[in-house]
């Protein structure tokens, strides 16, 4: 009788062990305020940028837009916006900050920090603030400190304002407080405290809201995969923008990035076009 080969055991034992290395890099490298996500985060800024002459940077003296990455993401999240901005004529102050780390307001008071760094380094004509997702929520801490920066134009791409209902759908699995930690992660539940404070600025700020339609059957309406097109915009904002794509991708995309340039320059959005 031929014994079977312990080759398909031997397999299984190396993939398994592969998975295990796999998750523990993930948690090691989350805890270290480095997530996973910055290979994924690189690949999907890769592409080039398209200038717009008419929405270039106006006026005397610096104009810098402060950018604010998403939670389990990096600053490479929002290189493509970063690069279109610079080639408009910002100067763009991109700190970036470990986003499973700390709560809100610690990340608020992080870039309240970066922005008197900046300002020491000399005058700034004007301030503007663009935020993907959690790192709206960071930059509505920090405008509501005493001693923030006037913005003349806030722009919140796929920013859950008010909270996201699949926060308190997913709060309590053991993956999601692993990768996405349990302190700024759990303050996106609407039921959170920050949320019941004033949207600083309403007037001057813009909403960008990703619009996949019926994209997850978890959250009520129409929603980007992540956040509910409900959530992702406010009463009293100056404009709002919706635009088909998922929840990570809108903040790449080009039509994304004309959108934040135009709502920059004109206190507005443009019509969207109709090829995304």
């Amino acid at each position: 009788m031929v014994e079977p080969s312990p080759r398909p055991r031997r397999r299984r034992r190396f993939w398994l062990v592969g998975l295990l290395l796999l998750l523990a890099t993930a948690g090691g490298m989350t805890l270290a305020g480095g997530p996973i996500a910055w290979p994924f985060d690189v690949c999907l800024n890769l592409g080039g940028v398209v200038e717009h002459p008419t929405l270039r940077a106006s006026g005397p003296g610096p104009r810098v837009v402060v950018l604010q990455h998403g939670l389990f993401r990096t600053r490479a999240s929002v290189g493509r916006l970063a690069r279109a901005l610079a080639a408009h004529g910002y100067e763009v102050l991109d700190p970036g900050y470990p986003s499973t780390l700390d709560f809100v307001a610690g990340h608020a008071e992080r870039l309240r920090t970066a922005i008197a760094v900046r300002q020491a380094q000399g005058p700034v004509a004007a301030w503007a603030f663009v935020g993907h997702s959690l790192g709206g929520l960071v930059i509505q801490e920090y405008l509501r400190q005493p001693g923030a920066v006037e913005p003349w134009a806030c722009v919140y791409v796929a920013t859950p304002h008010r909270g996201a209902v699949l926060c308190d759908l997913r709060k309590h699995w053991f993956l999601f407080r692993w990768l996405m930690g349990s302190k700024a992660a759990m303050e996106l539940s609407p039921a959170a405290e920050l949320h019941q404070r004033p949207i600083p600025w309403p007037a001057r700020s813009g909403t960008v809201v990703g619009d996949l339609g019926a994209g997850n059957a978890a959250i009520p309406g129409d929603d980007d995969g992540t956040v509910g097109v409900a959530e992702a915009t406010f009463a009293g904002c100056a404009a709002s923008v919706r635009l088909p794509h998922g929840h990570t991708g809108v903040a790449a995309a080009p039509e994304a990035l004309r959108q934040v340039l135009h709502f920059l320059r004109q206190g507005a959005f443009a019509e969207p076009r109709g090829k995304q």
